[in-house]
């Protein structure tokens, strides 16, 4: 496996608990610890990138 690239929010995502798959070449965020569910909510209730 190559080296994983990383976004310029990778330190966040980790620090938030991230866990990161590999994707296109990166190393990226698939969920976080309190939930799809959870992250649906935060989304709706305000915003996500």
């Amino acid at each position: 496996m190559t080296d994983l690239k990383h976004t310029p929010l990778h330190a966040l995502h980790t620090q938030l608990g991230a866990k990161m798959v590999p994707f296109a070449g990166y190393d990226m965020p698939v969920q976080y610890p309190l939930g799809v569910k959870k992250e649906h909510e935060h989304t709706r209730e305000r915003c996500g990138l």
